[in-house]
């Protein structure tokens, strides 16, 4: 991904520059039709009862406030490239580092990945479950029941213990409590950054392996990637479990 952090940010300009460049082409399309209108009226008006000037010498008026915001509007478009540009030049500090940032999807690099969950209250119940990008379970743990952050590392592999590809895990969360039903919940991934990319409208894209974070939404970052011991795993439904639910 680090790769293309110069070709998006030229793609981002060029789109600029084509906005601004074609408002302008269509002001000037509108003011030769104007203009060859205007010529052909004066040329044949009455001379005992010539045109009021007024009209058109308004409408000359408008086209030059057109002209001039559109103007504006391409040093704005400008100020914005060179502004994403500058943003993306000091984002590259973050290339091998590990950040963390507000996310439900979690990066597996290298065979393992570190993300946490929150919960606004204290729950009698919490799942966390990981999704392949098919939409498969693969993995499901039991969390923590108290308030606040946690943090989960996840080996890369799945509840039957065979080690899964790297790759985009979506994170599921579902908390409960017996007093206020469902515990709203939030989560972020943890990450090294390996590679750095415009989102093409003046943002900043950090690559996690497979996925990305808005640099916008990063809440910390780490020289080392901020393990800790896993939770306790859900243990996938047995032959006879299965049966028995049916």
């Amino acid at each position: 991904m680090a790769d293309l952090t110069a070709e998006a940010s030229t793609a981002a300009g060029a789109a600029a520059a084509t906005k601004a460049g074609q408002s302008r082409s269509k002001l000037t399309s509108d003011m030769n039709t104007f203009l060859t209108l205007l010529t052909s009226q004066l040329k044949n008006q009455d001379p005992l009862s010539p045109m009021d000037s007024t009209e058109f010498t308004n409408q000359l008026v408008q086209f030059a406030q057109v002209e001039q915001q559109i103007n504006t509007n391409d040093n704005m478009e400008k100020l914005l490239a060179v502004s994403g540009n500058s943003q993306a030049a000091m984002a590259v500090g973050y290339l091998g580092k590990y950040v963390e940032a507000e996310s439900t999807v979690v990066a597996l690099q290298d065979g393992q990945a570190v993300f946490t969950y929150g919960l606004t209250t204290a729950a009698d119940n919490v799942t966390i479950a990981l999704y392949d990008e098919k939409d498969n379970l693969v993995r499901a743990f039991q969390g923590d029941l108290t308030q606040g952050l946690h943090k989960i590392t996840w080996d890369g592999k799945d509840s039957y213990g065979e080690k899964l590809d790297d790759g985009t895990y979506r994170i599921a969360v579902t908390a409960t409590s017996k007093k206020d039903g469902t515990v709203e919940t939030w989560s972020t991934t943890i990450g090294k950054v390996t590679g750095i990319a415009s989102d093409g409208e003046g943002g900043t894209l950090l690559g996690l392996g497979s996925t990305s974070v808005d640099l916008t939404d990063v809440l910390g970052v780490f020289n080392t990637l901020p393990s800790d011991e896993q939770l306790t795993d859900t243990p996938p439904a047995t032959d006879d479990e299965d049966e028995a639910s049916t």
